[in-house]
């Protein structure tokens, strides 16, 4: 998994230098960009980590950024029982860090290190975070009473299957992973 991850580290520089502004894209106004994880970290590790890197894009770019965290990729975010999830502590390789740094013109110490580092950067940017509250109960993770009960994240919002229709209905842009 983690050469797939430095793999897509090596594309996203190679786009880094050669992208187009967005901002120029999303015409008047401030649109929403929807970005839904689905695929969990253990199974492939390049989808989750590249989200981040669209989502600081999309904001960059102006876009309003909401989150949906769905499916496989809410156990990303489950506490263990070394009471960290397995995201939290999970290193930025530093040429990808270095290639964030040039393409949105921040010294380096700026990027985060870690993708736990790099989740509350986006939270404290706008970043909205949606979670599948039916997905949290069925799996354990959380109860009725406390859907949040074992995710680090205490700041991702529970939401339901209506609610999920209604974020992906008001995006104006989607991407999946």
């Amino acid at each position: 998994m983690r050469k797939n991850m430095m793999a897509l580290s090596a594309l996203f520089t190679v786009i880094c230098v050669l992208s187009i502004p967005l901002a120029s894209l999303a015409g008047e106004g401030q649109k929403t960009f929807m970005v839904h994880l689905k695929t969990g970290l253990k199974k492939d590790d390049a989808q989750i980590c590249v989200a981040y890197n669209i989502m600081w894009a999309a904001l960059e770019s102006g876009y309003k950024v909401n989150v949906l965290v769905d499916a496989d990729a809410i156990n990303t975010y489950k506490v263990g029982w070394s009471g960290k999830d397995d995201i939290q502590g999970y290193k930025i390789p530093q040429n990808l860090r270095q290639a964030m740094s040039k393409q949105f013109g921040v010294d380096l110490g700026k990027v985060p290190q870690t993708y736990g580092a790099f989740l509350n950067m986006l939270k404290d940017r706008g970043v909205k975070f949606y979670i599948n509250t039916g997905y949290l109960i069925v799996s354990k993770i959380g109860t009725p009473d406390n859907p949040l009960k074992k995710v680090s994240a205490k700041f991702f919002k529970p939401v339901t299957l209506k609610e999920m229709v209604a974020l992906r209905i008001a995006a104006d842009y989607y991407m999946a992973y």
